[in-house]
């Protein structure tokens, strides 16, 4: 009998659902977005942040704050610039503010074929803020500035 019930908690415990947590969750919603900026499409990768979110790209003057600048951001960065895009983030690191806020920081770089030859952009160091509003993790805080060459 305790064997039997032995397996059969088991048995439960091996076909119950892992679920992720925030770190995951914010984790795998970010890598969405870096998927979303290859594909050209600026009204899709605006849809990747908060309403309200606080915008600085790589060459933002100021502090953008509303969604029609931070489009406007990426169409002047992205369009015309496009040939076969890959984004590709390096060694991400998270830290979980609370269960609906994390703080990602990390390093990546852009590659484009530009007339026929490899560009590549970067490597760029970033950090976001993540939210989960509802069922739905938004970047609610974005920087993204050029990796300096050396500590000096």
């Amino acid at each position: 009998m305790v064997g039997r019930i032995a397996l059969i908690s088991l048995s439960f415990l091996i076909s119950t659902p892992v679920l992720a947590g925030p770190r995951e969750e914010a984790l795998a919603a970010y890598q969405k977005f870096f998927d979303a900026f290859t594909t050209d499409n600026q009204d899709q990768i605006v849809q990747f942040f908060a309403p309200d979110a606080l915008f600085y790209g790589t060459r933002s003057v100021e502090v953008v704050t509303t969604p029609d600048g931070i489009r406007q951001y990426f169409v002047n960065a992205l369009n015309g610039k496009r040939g076969s895009v890959k984004a590709t983030p390096f060694e991400q690191t998270a830290l979980v503010l609370s269960e609906s806020v994390v703080a990602i920081s990390g390093t990546w770089q852009s590659e484009r074929t530009l007339d026929g030859k490899m560009v590549t952009a970067g490597p760029s160091r970033n950090t976001v803020v993540m939210q989960k509003r509802g069922p739905r993790w938004f970047i609610v805080q974005f920087h993204n500035s050029p990796t300096p060459k050396s500590a000096n």
